[in-house]
């Protein structure tokens, strides 16, 4: 078979006959991997055939790097009312830094691609770091920036999606509470400003997919009709055909 990789990959080369040893070397593998083979060839044939609004739909996501990404946040235009519960969650959740631009991004039919972070398979982010300070982790396999950014800006400027931002540190945010009881600080989601002062410097930021939040990314959490959602490519090519 003739095979193109979407992204960088490790292949390994076997004759047939050592490939055969190995199916009949474990019970029911042959089976499995037939099995495997008819449903991805199933799959092809109905991305083929499909046609219209979803075939047209997926190619354009394919062109915003879809196949790349690891996990997208996509909005259905039909159901988002604007309300930017999506950025507010964020800015909440990261300091009073929003992490999303709902508005920016290319929109295809009633399909957004906000700029977000799509945690790509092979990030163009990590590969000229100086302190190491981008990694992934997490269940998910997020791809997040640590603490020991120095703020060089180089992933911003390799980031081929531009949804990494050079941003000063900011202080804690409000107490909810005291915000709500007594009016002190700002509401959530509202933008803070870092301390002025002659040491301080910009790091960058970017979405990290709510890593240490319980429930997942606020984003998606925080939307009133079910508008935003982040899904895997393998997950929104099944729901196109």
């Amino acid at each position: 078979a003739t095979v193109k990789a979407t992204v960088k990959t490790e292949t390994l080369s076997i004759s047939r006959e050592s490939f055969e040893a190995l199916l009949g070397s474990v019970e029911g593998l042959r089976e499995r991997m037939q099995q495997l083979a008819e449903d991805r060839n199933r799959q092809n044939i109905a991305l083929q055939r499909s046609a219209g609004e979803g075939g047209d739909i997926l190619s354009f996501l394919m062109g915003q790097g879809l196949v790349e990404a690891t996990d997208v946040l996509l909005i259905d235009q039909e159901l988002c009312v604007s309300c930017d519960f999506c950025e507010q969650a964020c800015a909440a959740t990261h300091n009073g830094t929003s992490r999303l631009n709902r508005k920016a991004g290319p929109t295809y039919a009633h399909i957004h691609v906000p700029t977000s972070c799509r945690h790509c398979e092979d990030p163009s982010c990590m590969k000229d770091c100086p302190p190491d300070a981008i990694q992934r982790g997490g269940v998910g396999g997020e791809v997040f920036i640590g603490d020991n950014c120095i703020g060089c800006g180089n992933c911003e400027q390799n980031c081929p999606y531009g949804v990494i931002q050079m941003s000063y540190q900011t202080e804690a945010s409000d107490n909810f509470w005291r915000w709500l009881i007594f009016g002190f600080g700002g509401k959530p989601g509202t933008a803070k400003q870092a301390a002025a002062n002659e040491d301080a410097i910009k790091r960058a930021v970017k979405c990290d997919m709510c890593i240490d939040q319980k429930g997942g990314p606020a984003c998606v959490r925080a939307c009133p009709t079910g508008a935003a959602a982040r899904v895997s490519p393998e997950e929104f090519v099944n729901l196109m055909i």
